[in-house]
């Protein structure tokens, strides 16, 4: 079987802090699929938010997640804290991706790593549009 792979920036410009809750752990007493989505999500808010992006609004266009990959590394458990970095990167017509790598903070041990493809969206006329100038200086 084919595995993912996914490459990393040469460094990464944002990194956050985020607790591991009992409600993220799925039945394998592990953190699920279903909760890392989620703090993705998170980080990728706040990363935007340390732009000063408010409602995911980037020079005036919104961003759509078009795909997500995941390639998991080990387990985080309960009680653990994960450190999210995020680095934009790859970008083309209509958005880029954001890529993240997850350790577990006080060890450093790698938990997995992402990638998302954010778009560029117009949710007024549910169509992709192209990415406003200036997007990718945006991100540097």
């Amino acid at each position: 079987m084919a595995r993912i792979d996914i490459q990393l920036p040469d460094y990464f410009d944002f990194s956050t802090t985020l607790d591991i809750h009992i409600s993220h752990i799925n039945r394998g007493d592990h953190l699920g699929n279903d909760a890392l989505i989620s703090l993705l999500n998170e980080a990728r808010c706040r990363y935007l938010a340390d732009k000063g992006v408010d409602n995911m609004r980037i020079l005036g266009s919104q961003l759509i997640n078009a795909d997500l990959a995941v390639a998991y590394k080990s387990e985080a458990r309960y009680g653990e804290q994960l450190e999210i970095e995020i680095q934009a990167n790859e970008f083309q017509k209509y958005g880029c991706d954001f890529v993240y790598r997850i350790s577990e903070k006080s060890s450093g041990r790698l938990v997995a790593l992402a990638k998302t493809a954010m778009l560029t969206f117009d949710y007024d006329n549910n169509a992709l549009t192209p990415a406003p100038d200036g997007f990718e200086a945006f991100f540097q």
